[in-house]
């Protein structure tokens, strides 16, 4: 550091602009001095003359209370120009204006940078609202933490936080991935030299639903006796096991969305384009559902009742089907059902993760569940090889 660096010196100020407001108020800032140049920050308090005496808040009711946030308050500003220094910087008025207000310097606390990060993002709405969620969690598990105080011991007792207040699994993981793109961003602006997740392993996802198997789908399409709207709501399911269309997906298809064996579809979720060969796959299943509506799709999407009417009756369907499953089954499980069996199957990950419109394929490997029938096909094709291979020599 260079020694004819000047610091900066701070202090209180009451009422600068001798000006009150219509209650009578002034505000007090901190005041920022290095030479002859001063900046100003705002601490949002506003007081009555008569409370404010050689730099502090006197004879107020709350006198000791508004004491202590505005000694915070400069306590904070004053780390910023530390982290400057610390990393070998001449700070100056507008680098420390400009680190207060974008909430970048490593004193920051983490709260105030992740949300400055999300306003400033092009993140879709839901995420961003997924990242608020995260944040006022971090808010309740320790209030006013900075950035440069994210270390290993932090994640170890924040992840066991939310195992102690009862937080699912998925819902834990998906938190713990968030945090971890946050401090990413801080990695990225030099407020943190290493993101600390590069040493913490957060465990993967499991598949909160369950799916129905190929002999469930082959019940519900032998049922017979339904009524129109039952009948309805079955092919509509079983129209998305066979494709892996949500329920909104499946909504918006349009006969002009069908072409040359293929259902080409911009997702309503996630605002991707996807592609599946309906025609190809479970045997064409979805295209002889189809058929059954003069090939029209609006013949079948456009007559459903509301989502949870149709999955009520979906369930009906399973009883009458006499198919017991120990999970709730809702529409959204056609789409478990399609990734699930196409894997069982032994269709590649990054395939299905195309067909499902998953913008990372962790989130299509959450349905790739060992199950008994998948343990023998694989023995079953492991056995062919060995066979072919004694074949060739003999």
């Amino acid at each position: 550091m260079n020694e004819k660096y000047e610091k900066i010196r701070y202090r209180l100020v009451f009422n600068r602009s001798r000006r009150l407001n219509r209650k009578g108020e002034g505000l007090v800032q901190i005041e920022c001095q290095q030479g002859v140049r001063r900046i100003y920050f705002s601490t949002k308090v506003y007081l009555e003359p008569c409370y404010w005496r050689d730099g502090m808040v006197v004879d107020h009711e709350l006198a000791t209370d508004l004491n202590v946030i505005l000694r915070r308050q400069r306590i904070d500003i004053e780390r910023v120009e530390l982290d400057f220094m610390k990393r070998d910087i001449r700070v100056t008025l507008p680098m420390l204006r400009e680190a207060v207000k974008s909430k970048t310097a490593p004193s920051a606390k983490l709260t105030d940078f992740g949300r400055n990060v999300i306003s400033q993002s092009d993140r879709r709405d839901v995420t961003k609202a997924n990242y608020r969620t995260l944040l006022n969690d971090i808010d309740r598990f320790r209030r006013g933490i900075r950035v440069d105080e994210c270390d290993y011991s932090f994640i170890e007792k924040y992840d066991l936080y939310l195992k102690d207040c009862g937080v699912q699994h998925n819902t834990r993981i998906s938190r713990l991935r968030l945090l971890r793109a946050v401090l990413n961003e801080a990695v990225k602006r030099d407020m943190l030299a290493r993101n600390p997740f590069e040493r913490y392993r957060v465990e993967g996802m499991t598949s909160r639903h369950g799916f129905l198997g190929d002999g469930d789908i082959q019940k519900l399409e032998k049922l017979t006796n339904l009524s129109d709207r039952e009948t309805l709501v079955r092919d509509a399911f079983l129209f998305c096991c066979f494709t892996g269309l949500r329920w909104s997906d499946f909504l918006a298809l349009e006969p002009s969305c069908f072409k040359n064996g293929w259902i080409r579809i911009t997702m309503q979720k996630t605002n991707l384009p996807v592609s599946i060969p309906y025609t190809r796959l479970f045997e064409g299943r979805a295209q002889k559902l189809l058929e059954r509506y003069d090939g029209d799709i609006r013949k079948m999407n456009s007559r459903l009742p509301a989502n949870s009417q149709v999955n009520s009756t979906i369930r009906d369907l399973l009883r009458k089907a006499c198919i017991n499953v120990d999970f709730r089954v809702t529409f959204h499980t056609s789409r478990h059902t399609f990734a699930s069996l196409l894997l069982e199957e032994g269709v590649p990950v990054t395939t299905v993760q195309r067909m499902l419109g998953h913008t990372k394929v962790q989130t299509t490997q959450i349905y790739a569940e060992v199950t008994e029938r998948t343990i023998e096909k694989d023995i079953s094709r492991q056995a062919g090889k060995s066979s072919k291979r004694k074949r060739r020599h003999c």
